[in-house]
């Protein structure tokens, strides 16, 4: 009676791994699409304004939440996804943006970085090489 029940686990796990199928590479699109499909402060690449995108964002950590890192930089720093805390959305912007973390940017590319009118560190994309349309 033990063996038969060895050989029913054995049964099941061989056909357990000729079920098995190769998973599939799901691409969702760029990180415009995952943010806010190209609306808003220029943050996620989307329009700013009429015709000019800043290049100069919010970026001090204190200012957001919700960070996760997607990937590095060549220069060495992160590059973010995340949300602005309630308190700054009104000017900083709504919803999931991409960018970097001016505390990271300032230790390798110091001259990126300054203090913007609200008092928070922001960072020149431009001077990042980084593009937002």
């Amino acid at each position: 009676m033990k063996n038969a029940s060895i050989d029913n686990i054995r049964a099941n796990a061989l056909e357990s791994k000729l079920a098995y199928s190769a998973p599939t590479l799901t691409v969702f699109g760029s990180v415009r699409d995952l943010t806010r499909n190209g609306t808003g402060s220029g943050a996620d690449g989307g329009a700013a304004g009429k015709n000019k995108v800043p290049t100069k964002l919010p970026s001090d950590p204190a200012l957001k939440e919700s960070i996760v890192r997607v990937g590095e930089h060549p220069a060495g720093f992160g590059l973010y996804l995340f949300d602005y805390k309630p308190e700054m959305r009104e000017s900083c912007g709504h919803g999931r943006m991409f960018g970097v973390m001016a505390d990271e940017v300032e230790a390798i590319i110091p001259e990126a970085v300054s203090i913007g009118d609200n008092g928070y560190r922001q960072v020149d994309y431009e001077m990042l090489g980084i593009t937002l349309h």
